[in-house]
């Protein structure tokens, strides 16, 4: 009898260890963009020189569309699904299915495209593409310049850059070229006007002449593209994970107000941090709210350009990576509050609603 009662005991122990190894949180550190926006270097003594020729522009493919007119993509690929604000003045059309792709548009021309999706042609380069053979067929620099009237303006590329999202110039055409370093493969390709180049300032830049300036949105307009770059970090999230063999997560919209609040938070309590001051960990924030996990996980990222910049940030940073590639999670929620974004994944979501507490307002 006193061995079945041990047996018992250890069962119950190894039981208890189990459900503890599967109720287990994974938070990281902040994940801050390497480039501290608006801080371009004017240079007015001397003179930059530029230093890189363009190649000529590809002929086909989805490129082509940047420097033409809405009505000549709508030709081709029909209305988009989704038309929403960006920060810097010009639209995001959002096309979801067959092929997914974004186009930034201004007025009615397309200033830059992007997709992830392997069926788009983005010629010259492919959607999972080993890098290397980008290498040892492109001009890769570590300094390339935008030459906008008597205004240059030269990017410095660090070598961190180069490895993920190389810089390639064609004329009156750039190319970020993202890779996943882990896989040495492409995940994703933008093809971008020079002019909105510039005022993303997605590398470490000085520039002779002027500096072009955009006027930030309205608090009412910013909230748009909060919202819209929540959908965006959810859809890119889905893309690189397909991408990679894995499921797809669904969407959750009270965990998406758990990440808002978060990013809010950290904003307007000005830390930056997967612990709050107010509400604490990640482990404190569900239980507080009502959700029922076996297994979660938070992203959270600072200062990115946009909804682009801050998933490939997280792809190519390990400890992230792990969290936005996990096979076990079934649920996300995304979060943004200007330039802070969090992402909430849970596996095996079954919350009670009737018990969440969160203040949507």
């Amino acid at each position: 009898m006193k061995v079945i009662w041990k047996i018992a005991l250890l069962l119950v122990i190894l039981l208890g260890l189990f459900y503890l190894m599967d109720t287990r949180v994974k938070e990281n550190e902040p994940l801050e963009s390497p480039v501290k926006h608006g801080t371009a270097i004017p240079v007015p003594e001397k003179q930059l020189n530029s230093q890189v020729v363009g190649a000529e522009r590809p002929d086909q493919g989805l490129s082509i569309f940047v420097g033409k007119t809405t009505e000549q993509l709508i030709k081709t690929y029909g209305d988009p699904d989704r038309i929403e604000p960006s920060a810097y003045g010009y639209e995001w059309w959002i096309y979801l299915d067959d092929p997914y792709f974004m186009a930034g548009v201004s007025g009615e021309q397309v200033n830059q495209v992007f997709s992830a999706d392997s069926q788009v042609n983005m010629s010259p380069f492919t959607i999972g593409q080993d890098v290397n053979q980008v290498y040892r067929s492109t001009i890769i620099e570590s300094e390339v310049d935008v030459q906008l009237g008597s205004n240059l303006y030269m990017f410095s590329l660090k070598s961190e850059d180069i490895a993920n999202r190389a810089l390639v110039k064609f004329k009156d055409l750039y190319a970020q070229v993202y890779v996943d370093e882990e896989d040495a493969k492409i995940e994703g390709i933008r093809f971008i006007e020079p002019k909105t180049l510039v005022i993303h300032q997605p590398y470490d830049m000085e520039y002779s002449g002027e500096m072009i300036s955009i006027s930030p949105p309205s608090a009412s307009i910013q909230m748009e593209v909060d919202r819209a770059m929540e959908r965006q970090v959810f859809e890119l999230t889905n893309e690189y994970r397909k991408n990679h063999g894995l499921t797809e997560l669904k969407n959750d919209y009270w965990l998406g107000v758990l990440a808002r609040e978060h990013s809010k938070d950290m904003a307007l309590e000005n830390y930056f941090s997967n612990e709050s001051p107010s509400t604490g960990t990640l482990s404190d924030r569900l239980k507080t709210s009502g959700f029922v996990h076996r297994k979660a996980g938070e992203n959270i990222a600072f200062n990115y350009v946009d909804a682009i910049e801050a998933v490939h940030g997280w792809l190519n940073s390990s400890a992230h990576r792990q969290v936005l590639l996990d096979s076990d999670f079934s649920h996300l929620g995304t979060g943004v509050y200007g330039k802070y974004y969090t992402q909430d994944f849970i596996q095996n979501e079954n919350k009670k609603k009737e018990n969440l507490n969160l203040n949507t307002e």
